[in-house]
C-alpha cells in the first residue's frame, strides 16, 4: 500500500505505453470511491492492455469481491488498487471476505532485509508508471516522507 498526497495526471495511453516498455501485457486499475458512484471503464487494448475501472466501494465488494464468477484472485495479479480519500481502516472493511473467504490485511512491509518481495516491486513499478518514471515526483508525493516514525515502526 502506498499513501499519495496528490492527485496523479497522467493518461491512460501514457499508461499503456510505459506499460509496454516495462513488459506489462496488462494492468487493470481500480479506482474506489467510498461515495456511490455509477460504475465507469475505460479499456485499451494497444499497446498493452489497460483497464481502468471507476467504482464505488459498495459495488466493488458485490461485483467483484462477493462474485463467484469472477476469479479475484487471478485478476489481482495484475491489479492497481486506488482507494479515493480512505485509509488504512477502509481497507480492512473492503476485503474483509473475498469470495466467501475471510481475509486478513495486515500492515508492514514484506521486505526482508534488503530483498524486496514481488508485491512490492510491482507495487512500485505501477506507481513509477502512473508517474510517468518520473522518480522525483513520485517521491515528493509519497506520503511516508511526512509521517511520525511512530506510525510504520513496530517500537520506536
Amino acid at each position: 500500500m502506498t499513501i499519495i498526497n496528490n492527485t496523479i495526471e497522467n493518461s491512460l495511453e501514457n499508461i499503456a505505453n510505459i506499460s509496454s516498455m516495462m513488459n506489462i501485457d496488462e494492468l487493470l486499475v481500480f479506482s474506489l470511491n467510498l461515495e456511490n458512484t455509477e460504475t465507469k471503464v475505460i479499456r485499451l487494448d494497444v499497446p498493452t492492455k489497460i483497464v481502468y475501472i471507476n467504482i464505488s466501494i459498495e459495488n466493488f465488494i458485490e461485483s467483484i469481491l462477493h462474485n463467484e464468477k469472477n476469479d479475484f484472485w487471478k485478476h489481482n495479479l495484475n491489479s492497481l488498487y486506488i482507494l479515493r480519500d480512505g485509509d488504512y481502516l477502509d481497507l480492512h472493511v473492503i476485503f474483509e471476505t473475498i469470495n466467501n473467504r475471510k481475509v486478513q490485511v495486515v500492515r508492514g512491509s514484506s521486505q526482508k532485509s534488503h530483498v524486496v518481495s514481488p508485491i512490492d516491486s510491482r507495487l512500485s513499478c505501477y506507481m513509477m508508471i502512473l508517474y510517468n518514471m518520473n522518480y522525483q515526483k513520485f517521491s515528493e508525493n509519497n506520503a511516508f516522507n511526512y509521517m511520525n516514525k511512530k506510525r510504520y515502526l513496530p517500537t520506536f
